[in-house]
């Protein structure tokens, strides 16, 4: 898929509102090219559907917030493993935990076979290349995402992390217990997973059939 193709689909998902999880959310191309968060217009801290009077606004005159302090940021699963030991445990033996291992290592004829598909021109190394990049990581150019202020924080959210799907955790964290449900998205939907598993990436990718399989352990409810 084009630059300028996933830019329109984010934007019609803005518009129309049609998914109950937009495939922004997992692959946020609109939030990094509006320079903002995707908190920057969903009233939920994790995105979803709903849009705050920013979004709304957002979507009426085309004119982006700007990123504000309480935005949620990404912090690591390192964090995560904190309260969701078996979660991570679980997560850390799938391949989204290896993800950009697994492109840094990738094949040079997979590579630019899936590169051409893509009409993305590898810069370098596809591990540094935006179009590759971007669906190896966590919150990739966004706050506290990757890569991050440091390499130890760059390590935490490398590859598909718990935040790649359930959303940053900045404010999951910071919460009280009783908010904590408020502040993360603990059921992940299939539009999540096609904001990188595209009809062109993974065209046989059944959302259905990896329902609560993609790590073994059923996520918390806080």
């Amino acid at each position: 898929m084009s630059r300028g193709l996933k830019i329109v689909g984010c934007i019609a998902v803005l518009s129309l509102l049609l998914l109950a999880v937009p495939s922004a959310w997992a692959h946020p191309e609109l939030a990094r090219q509006a320079k903002a968060p995707c908190s920057g217009c969903h009233a939920a801290a994790w995105g979803g559907t709903a849009l705050s009077d920013a979004g709304k606004a957002y979507k009426a005159s085309g004119k982006a917030p700007a990123a504000g302090a309480q935005d949620p940021a990404y912090v690591g699963s390192a964090k995560c493993k904190m309260c969701h030991m078996a979660q991570f445990k679980a997560w850390a033996a799938t391949k989204h935990a290896s993800a950009l291992v697994n492109l840094e290592k990738a094949d040079p004829k997979v590579v630019a076979d899936m590169a051409a598909k893509l009409k993305v021109t590898i810069k370098g190394t596809a591990a540094k290349t935006d179009g590759c990049v971007g669906c190896h990581v966590t919150g990739y150019q966004l706050a506290g995402g990757y890569p991050a202020a440091d390499a130890a924080k760059t390590a935490a959210v490398a590859g598909v992390t718990c935040e790649a799907c359930h959303g940053p955790g900045g404010k999951h964290v910071a919460a009280a217990k009783a908010d904590k449900k408020a502040t993360i998205a603990a059921t992940v939907g299939g539009g999540t997973c096609k904001g990188c598993h595209t009809a062109t990436m993974s065209p046989s990718f059944d959302f259905a059939k990896l329902k609560g399989k993609v790590h073994p352990v059923p996520a918390a409810g806080s």
